[in-house]
């Protein structure tokens, strides 16, 4: 086996490179000491920015000059344009003027700014002015992985190839801001939006997230970090409460927001939809005024996300600069909007606040060259954005377990491969939420297998087949059509208050026909719409403990029926395949109720179908986990188990063929109970378009894993803080584990993970030894480099990531046992050394205090390891620091 070397510094055209490399000169003048990322650098990184000063000596003089002069004229353009524009002009540039625009003042030449949703592809033209589609043919996009498969490749260099692509195709479109990368922290594993984020730790967060904006900005195109701040979950989100400490806010949910403005010069962050200490993150002085505005000296624009809580006079007051999707039926009854005109008129707020808004509006536009006839134009749907997807996803992918080497699996022996599990044939891109992306195309890991193989006389035969779980289930999601506003396939559910169902209470959706009271009396409604893929009878079947109602195109089949646990109540109906039949399911009770069906020819197999099968297979690999009907914006997961009976299903095939291959495929950690079981599992999140082209490739060793969890994953969801600390409500948070968020906690508790933050392993192995620091102590203001030599000690070319941790061994208040504080991804050959160096700063060794409300780094001793993972350390070395 030779896996590929990892794809070189590519897909940047020289304008590209030059405007990374002004944008990086801009930021270099911050000083070291806020520099949260420095110790990340590698060697990537350090190949790009040699790449892009090269670049500037290929360029021609006359283009090095026009870029340098747009960004040194945009401060006395702003002056020139500013006295110019009459009151309402201001106002009006600070609402918006579309679904996600806003507008344009055309006698000043400033033209319409439009936005786009895009955290991992530029999402699909919207109508104007309204939520439907603008009906667009030609507004696909590539479908990137998720920033979590960024995060997992704990490699920079993704991340500019991520924004690159990002920022590419949102010029190509048009776009003026892309509203990415999400940097928010996956706190909760339930969170519905952990998939759009770079994982549970604020140091890797903030490492990757600065490549990536540049990469966007070099493009020409504003990127927009979110969400400021503490946006960890998605039950009422709009209204629950962040109450961080303020140590736990500086250290923890800051950093990457830090890194974005102060090291990437980002030009534009949306607020949260969550309060903060009692108001709106949007309008919360603290955040803005006094960290991100004050502290931080941001220049760029904050606006909100759509439909947030917010009022005209804190808002204007307290640094809101753009007010987007409010829920009205004028533009102009935005908050922003008439009635902050007429306060302003009034005198009770200055128009010097308004001013300061139109200066960071009009510098943002100038910044990416709006008013620049020679603009870039970006590119969209290109190869090479597609070759970058599938380098993304093949670097994400986490080799999780290989006992008895299991994998890679070997084509000359592996001739017959049973694929199952409800990911194989999966497409996972139209969904999610905002971030859901229109793609040409999207490979399912079945697609990418039956590519490897499809060529002329191969003699690999791939199997594929739905199992069927002993347990009841669901209509499957497979037959649905009715789909939640986020792109999903769901069940829209209302519950009622009274028995004839007349007083709605409340309205949500969920991913499947089943529904648990937990024990409290409940009347409710499920209906979605189905279409059949057969003609013929269908058997409806209802299991559950209470009294239904079962209609179809307001047929009544089933009408006020006690049903019981011990007896499945059954009703056939003839269907017409591709005939879209209304379902409408009602319960009232204190238990379970499920909805299912018996098709004409089954959709899935039997258990003694499937099993036999595997046990006769050369290899079986199982594609599991979850989809978007679980990773969602707007919704929670109820709980850390996988759907659909998958456990039970993992577990038999194990039992069927002990090398059998789990690939689990999502956004937040599941619960694996069989995972001790079980030689092989990876972890690949969602892939993008390329998916399974990549995941073929590193199943057969063409490519070598080389990914990282960026998260936890727990043995169970008690173990992990929030639920622990019962601070998991729709009413506040307390963030109530402090600084000790994901992995920090568990080792604090003493508690073993399934797997640790950190962990991944490789078709090689990697042996560490020769840590060195340059110095024993280290004084404020001081820099101490750590060296290691990492050696591939196997027979196989691969990359490993060495991760530096750091311990305070003398501190005064509570710190992590580790701390992430530098990682280092390096490729090396069979047999081939290398030494990889971190820098630690002042910084680095601090905490926040709240005494002196700035950072402190104490006098004393310090540990630092270098591990594989957090729970992996493999060298250890002290120093002291004495101010």
């Amino acid at each position: 086996m030779t896996p590929k070397t990892p794809t070189a510094m590519k897909g940047l055209t020289k304008k590209v490179q030059l405007a990374l490399t002004l944008t990086a000169a801009a930021t270099s003048l911050i000083s070291v000491s806020t520099n949260v990322v420095a110790s990340s650098v590698n060697a990537s990184s350090q190949s790009q920015a040699s790449s892009q000063t090269h670049a500037l000596s290929v360029l021609s003089i006359s283009e090095q000059r026009r870029l340098q002069h747009r960004l040194s004229n945009v401060e006395a353009e702003i002056e020139r344009l500013l006295p110019q524009l009459t009151l309402e002009e201001k106002v009006s540039l600070v609402h918006a003027g579309g679904k996600f625009h806003i507008p344009a003042i055309e006698r000043l030449n400033i033209h319409e700014m439009w936005m786009s949703d895009g955290p991992h592809g530029v999402r699909y033209e919207i109508d104007r002015n309204s939520w439907a589609p603008a009906g667009w043919t030609n507004d696909y996009s590539t479908y990137l992985p998720p920033l979590t498969a960024v995060a997992a490749s704990w490699d920079p260099h993704m991340a500019s190839l991520h924004g690159n692509v990002l920022g590419a195709e949102a010029r190509h479109r048009n776009k003026d801001l892309i509203l990415g990368p999400g940097v928010n922290l996956a706190r909760l594993p339930l969170y519905g939006r952990n998939f759009e984020y770079m994982g549970e730790d604020p140091f890797l967060a903030a490492a990757l997230v600065v490549p990536t904006i540049k990469a966007i900005q070099a493009n020409d195109v504003g990127a927009t970090a979110k969400h400021y701040a503490l946006n960890t979950q998605e039950l009422n989100r709009t209204g629950v409460n962040a109450i961080p400490d303020e140590r736990t806010l500086r250290e923890v949910y800051l950093p990457a927001f830090e890194a974005a403005v102060k090291l990437a010069n980002v030009h534009a962050i949306m607020g949260a939809y969550n309060e903060f200490r009692g108001t709106n993150a949007n309008q919360s002085k603290h955040l803005i005024k006094t960290i991100l505005k004050g502290e931080w000296g941001y220049e760029g624009v904050l606006l909100t996300d759509w439909n947030v809580d917010i009022n005209t006079y804190d808002a204007a007051m307290n640094g809101l600069d753009i007010e987007m999707g409010t829920d009205v039926a004028s533009y102009d009854e935005y908050f922003l909007a008439k009635p902050l005109l007429e306060m302003i008129k009034a005198g009770k707020v200055p128009e010097a606040e308004l001013d300061d808004k139109v200066r960071r509006i009009l510098r943002v536009q100038l910044s990416i060259g709006m008013m620049d006839k020679q603009r870039l134009s970006g590119e969209r749907n290109t190869q090479a954005h597609r070759d970058d997807a599938r380098t993304i996803a093949t670097n994400g992918v986490v080799l999780l377990k290989n006992d008895n080497r299991v994998l890679p699996l070997d084509s000359n022996k592996v001739t017959n491969i049973l694929v199952l599990g409800p990911n194989a044939d999966k497409r996972h891109g139209f969904g999610g939420g905002s971030s859901e992306v229109k793609a040409l195309y999207e490979i399912s890991p079945l697609d990418g297998l039956k590519a490897k193989f499809e060529q002329a006389g191969s003699k690999v035969k791939i199997e594929h087949m739905r199992p069927a779980s002993s347990q009841f289930m669901p209509i499957p999601n497979d037959y649905l059509t009715t789909r939640h506003w986020t792109g999903t396939p769901s069940w829209q559910i209302n519950y009622f208050t009274d028995t004839k169902m007349e007083q709605l209470s409340s309205e949500s959706w969920i991913a499947d026909p089943q529904f648990d009271s937990k024990g409290k009396a409940q009347i409710i409604e499920i209906k979605a719409n189905i279409k059949p893929m057969e003609t013929g009878n269908h058997t409806l079947k209802i299991k559950g403990s209470g009294t239904v109602s079962l209609t179809i195109n307001d047929n009544r089949l089933v009408s006020s029926t006690q049903v019981t646990d011990a007896k499945v109540l059954s009703q056939d109906i003839k269907l017409t395949a591709d005939e879209t039949y209304a379902f409408s399911l009602t319960y009232q009770g204190d238990e379970t109720v499920t909805l299912g069906w018996e098709t004409p020819n089954n959709l899935y197999n039997t258990e003694k179908e499937y099993l036999a099968a595997a046990k006769n297979a050369d290899a079986v690999v199982y594609f599991g986990g979850l989809s978007h009907a679980d990773d969602r914006e707007s919704i929670d997961r109820p709980d850390m188990k996988l759907p659909g009976q998958q456990d039970e299903i993992i577990a038999k095939l194990l039992t069927a063929n002990p090398n059998t291959v789990v690939f689990m495929i999502g956004g937040s950690a599941v619960e694996m109970p069989w995972a001790d079981d079980a030689n092989a599992v990876l972890w690949g999140w969602y892939g993008g378009m390329e998916a399974g082209h990549a995941y073929a490739d590193i199943l057969f060793g063409d490519e070598n894993p080389s990914g990282k969890m960026p998260i936890t994953l727990p043995k169970k969801l008690a173990d992990t803080a929030p639920i622990a600390l019962n601070d998991y409500n729709e009413k506040e948070s307390r963030y109530s584990e402090g600084v000790f968020i994901g992995y920090r906690w568990f080792e604090q508790q003493n508690i073993t993970p399934q797997f640790p933050f950190g962990h991944g392993l490789s078709y090689s192995d990697f042996t560490y030894s020769d840590i060195q620091l340059s110095t024993d102590n280290i004084k404020a203001d001081d820099t101490i480099t750590v060296t290691a030599t990492i050696t591939n000690s196997s027979n196989i070319a691969g990359a490993e990531v060495t991760q530096l941790y750091l311990h305070d061994l003398n501190a005064s208040v509570p710190r992590p046992a580790k701390e992430l504080k530098g990682f280092n991804k390096v490729w090396l050959n069979a047999g081939e050394s290398k030494q990889v160096s971190f820098n630690l700063t002042t910084r680095d060794l601090s905490f926040w205090d709240v005494k002196s409300n700035d950072w402190l780094a104490e006098t004393g001793e310090f540990e630092v390891m270098i591990g594989a993972s957090v729970a992996d350390i493999k060298l250890r070395k002290k120093f002291t620091y004495t101010q």
